[in-house]
């Protein structure tokens, strides 16, 4: 997206009146659709950069452990209005901060707590403890803008 011709605008804009921010570029893939998004409508994000646990596992293994039993439990989650996995993308040859993001949108920070407080967000919640470490969690109040 950094190329497109849509972003450099944007980004532009953004470094016009923030400062402190970041470019971060992943590989992604939606593992559950937005398809309840609504332009104007608020929801609530909860964006989270982070590193595989290996514990004796290989890279590789660990990622197919992510891939084919976390995700499964998250999308799981009461709620749940998209989410959306990704692998971050180096910046020149550099090593990412983490290896990993993903983002889950609830309609609001309630119904985030919801779903972390119901039995699957509770099996989610101990699978977090086994296979993440070293996240960055964000919270953000969005709006949909398209």
């Amino acid at each position: 997206m950094r190329d497109s011709p849509v972003a450099k605008p944007l980004a532009a804009d953004g470094e016009s009146h923030m400062s402190g921010t970041r470019w971060l570029e992943l590989e992604s893939e939606i593992i559950v659709p937005f398809t309840a998004k609504q332009p104007g409508k608020d929801y609530f994000v909860m964006a989270a950069e982070f590193d595989l646990r290996l514990d004796g596992l290989d890279l590789a293994a660990a990622e197919k452990r992510y891939l084919d039993h976390h995700t499964h439990l998250a999308r799981r989650l009461p709620g749940l209005r998209h989410y959306l996995i990704g692998r971050l993308m180096p910046a020149a040859g550099a090593p990412p901060e983490r290896l990993r993001m993903a983002a889950l949108v609830f309609d609001d920070f309630e119904a985030l707590k919801a779903a972390y407080r119901s039995p699957a967000g509770r099996e989610l919640a101990k699978d977090e403890e086994a296979t993440i470490t070293n996240a960055c969690v964000y919270r953000i109040d969005a709006t949909v803008q398209i």
